[in-house]
């Protein structure tokens, strides 16, 4: 993902210093102090260490006069969160079971028997319909699983 800003650092600021942390030039000062009063700013200084502490492997560069920064990715497979995997299995268990007792169940219904939304529901059907772990029988707006 990135983040674009139109502009290149503020007064001969660096990406080394940026990285050192607590820099605090303002481009804006009338904009900057409108948003501390508004309690939108936390502490001067704070967004780059906040934004290091939380993704260490955050990378800034200026290119044509935009400043960009980035986070990169994690690989499909690779630092997975084993939580969120094993939620989305057990999901997708509880939808297969519902099917099974009641295969006429509509999105929405099942969407409230499960306790996710009914795009959570589609997305979770379209994943086991991938799977071929279920099939649609019938028509369209009627059918089962």
């Amino acid at each position: 993902m990135q983040i674009r800003n139109p502009g290149d650092l503020f007064e001969g600021l660096t990406i080394e210093e940026l990285r050192k942390g607590n820099v605090s030039k303002r481009r804006n000062p009338l904009v900057a102090e409108l948003l501390r009063r508004v309690h939108m700013v936390e502490a001067w200084g704070r967004g780059v260490p906040l934004i290091l502490d939380k993704e260490p492997g955050a990378k800034f560069k200026e290119i044509a006069k935009l400043f960009i920064t980035s986070f990169d990715r994690p690989s499909f497979g690779e630092n997975v969160d084993k939580t969120a995997v094993t939620t989305q299995e057990t999901t997708q268990e509880k939808i297969i079971a519902c099917l099974k007792a009641e295969p006429t169940l509509t999105r929405k219904l099942l969407a409230q028997r499960i306790g996710i939304s009914e795009g959570g529901i589609k997305y979770h059907l379209n994943k086991l319909k991938a799977a071929g772990k279920i099939r649609h029988v019938g028509p369209t707006k009627v059918g089962s699983g």
